[in-house]
């Protein structure tokens, strides 16, 4: 998305649309992600931000449109998954519940490496202290475990194929703000780290302004405003990222402002 990212693209999506029934959940939306930049995508509930991020990562087809990882060798499902990882709002379904924590981190490696048993175990100690994680919650299972540490189980396990991209669907929302603050922390010390590339879902401004370096504004389906992060919010064009900015509460926060916004943006006619 922004200039200032001098890196290789490694995502870039075009002209995608979805389709469900007569409900058109994503409209025409395109934009490409540079390595080791993260790129907010910014939305309320409906605006078709997590529609796009399945996209991103092949839990849904685009009805039109492209996905692609230019420069990338691998193919198929297994392919789209040594390039591009999710992670999501609450990881607890997402984990076995009869395995360790341990072990559904060493399943992946298991499926995409052909590695003795002890490397597989070294790498998997590796991710555990990667993401502050101890030997002995390593060995737990997922229930025993608070949401803060199996979001950090999460990340260690999409880690774990060294992908180049993760996909974060509001990943860090049903955290208590200090836990929030301290996986988005992490998270931001291992893109600097490693040049892995984020796409970050998520409704909240702050969050997307602290671990994003560009973003998209998505209304209805469709992108409404694109650029560098402090750019877009410091100066919003649209009024629909107006209005998300008007909504955070803050001192002197201005109900009657929002409400105003609100009645505004719904009697615009949305251009293309």
């Amino acid at each position: 998305m922004s200039d200032s990212q001098n890196g290789e693209t490694v995502l870039r999506a075009t002209g995608l649309s979805k389709l469900f029934k007569s409900t058109v959940a994503v409209d025409d939306v395109s934009f490409s992600l540079k390595r080791g930049s993260s790129l907010g995508v910014v939305g309320e509930s409906g605006s078709g931000k997590s529609t796009t991020a399945r996209m991103i990562v092949g839990l849904e087809s685009p009805s039109s449109g492209s996905v692609e990882f230019p420069g990338a060798t691998g193919s198929g499902r297994r392919g789209r998954a040594r390039l591009v990882q999710m992670i999501f709002q609450d990881p607890f379904h997402s984990f076995d519940p009869r395995i360790t924590i341990a072990e559904a981190l060493e399943e992946p490696l298991r499926l995409h490496f052909d590695w003795s048993r002890e490397r597989r175990q070294a790498r998997v100690a590796e991710l555990l202290d990667q993401v502050g994680l101890s030997t002995r919650q390593g060995g737990a299972l997922p229930r025993t475990l608070s949401g803060g540490q199996r979001q950090r189980a999460a990340i260690a396990r999409a880690l774990g194929i060294e992908p180049a991209i993760l996909v974060l669907d509001e990943a860090v929302a049903a955290l208590d703000v200090s836990i929030q603050a301290q996986v988005l922390v992490l998270l931001d010390n291992i893109r600097r780290d490693t040049g892995m590339s984020y796409v970050f879902v998520s409704h909240d401004l702050a969050v997307v302004r602290y671990i994003t370096t560009d973003v998209i504004v998505m209304r209805s389906g469709r992108v409404v405003e694109a650029g560098q992060t402090e750019q877009v919010l410091a100066d919003p064009q649209h009024p629909y990222t107006r209005l998300l900015l008007d909504s955070v509460p803050r001192p002197g926060w201005d109900l009657d402002r929002v409400r105003r916004g609100r009645l505004e943006l719904d009697s615009m006619k949305e251009t293309s």
